[in-house]
This record gives C-alpha cells, structure tokens and sequence, in this order.
C-alpha cells in the first residue's frame, strides 16, 4: 500500500520515489516507465517529483547512482587474498549476476540519453563500482593502474575487459544464451555452467613467476 502524499516528510519523499522508480524498472524495464507512474507508486500528484528532480533523467540518475553502489558493496565482498585470476573472474560475476537480478537498472545505467552522467553522485557511485573491477583487470594484465584523467588512454587489454563484462551481461538480461542452454532453467544453466566457462576462458589463471 503506498503512503498518502500528506504522509511524507521532505526527505522521505525523494527516497520514496526513487523506490517506485527502481520497482516499475525492475517489473517492466525502461519501456514502461514515466516520470506520472513513478509519482503514482510513491501516492503523490504528477507533480510531486519536480520538488527533488528537475526532469524524469534526474530520478533516473539516482536509481543509476543507487544501482552503482549496491553494485560496489558487492565487489568489496572479493576477497582479495585469492589469486588475482580468481579475484577478476568473482568481480566480473557478480556484474553479471547483478545485471540478471536488476535488468531494469542495468537498461538505465547504460543508457547515455536517460542519466546525467556529469552528475557528481553519479560520477562518484561509477568510480567506486568500476574502479575496482579496472584496479583489479590491471594488476592481472601488469599494466598501469587507470585513475579517472586516464581513462580515455585505457590499455588495449582493459577496453576487450569492459567489452567483454557488457556483452556478457547485456547478452544474458537479453536471454540471447538460449540456443546453448537447458530449455528448462535457462537462467539458472547459464549461471551455472556458462557463466564460470566464460569469465575462466577470458581471465584464467596466470602461471606462478
């Protein structure tokens, strides 16, 4: 049951339309999302949101900035006293995993049109998520460490890296693995099966110096 629009108190409101946001995202993706829809899950008029968002991008930005730090909570899960192989192959997992449980998100994120991405929530949440992946893929490849003024020189090897996360990703929230998966738990094969194939074959283990 949503709040009445006389229940919320200023802050609360901009959280709470975030969360409707993040919930049509997560029930129907982007095609079925408005900024009136939105508005109508959290119990407030058309035009509550305009309070705490100039525009339908800036709730957007922030379901982007809420999806990039839930993602980065769990990237710091990895362990970092594992082989580096096996630190790269767990962070590149939970992306995708990540992306197959919050497909919505994931079409927002990436989606330049739909976010500001000169945002600084967004800008920090996109650091703190990607930086450890790219810290991580340097330190496997022996090649320099990238840091935000760098990143339009990114080494050869870390570009077909971020390649290879999105098309992963994309290709599963898209269910494209079917043609090699069981017809009966698809999702669940590719996690399974696929997916440890995929990340092994593109970041194996290196051999001991």
């Amino acid at each position: 049951m949503t709040k009445s629009r006389e229940s919320y108190h200023h802050g609360q409101l901009r959280e709470a339309l975030i969360t409707a946001a993040d919930d049509i995202l997560h029930e129907g993706g982007i095609e079925g999302f408005s900024l009136r829809k939105a508005a109508a899950r959290a119990g407030v008029s058309p035009g509550a949101p305009a309070h705490h968002f100039k525009s339908v991008n800036g709730l957007l930005t922030a379901v982007a900035v809420l999806t990039l730090d839930e993602l980065a909570d769990r990237m710091r899960t990895v362990s970092t006293d594992q082989p580096i192989g096996a630190q790269v192959r767990e962070l590149a997992s939970i992306y995708v995993r990540y992306s197959m449980e919050f497909p919505g998100r994931l079409q927002v994120t990436y989606r330049r049109a739909l976010i500001d991405r000169n945002d600084p929530e967004f800008m920090r949440s996109s650091g703190d998520a990607f930086g450890q992946f790219f810290t991580t893929a340097a330190r496997y490849h022996g090649v320099t460490i990238p840091s935000r003024e760098t990143a339009s020189q990114l080494h050869p090897q870390l570009l077909l890296d971020y390649a290879t996360l999105q098309g992963m990703a994309l290709t599963a929230v898209e269910s494209n693995w079917r043609f090699i998966v069981s017809h009966d738990d698809p999702q669940g094969d590719f996690l399974r099966r696929i997916l440890p194939m995929l990340v092994e074959a593109r970041w194996p283990d290196k051999p001991a110096a």
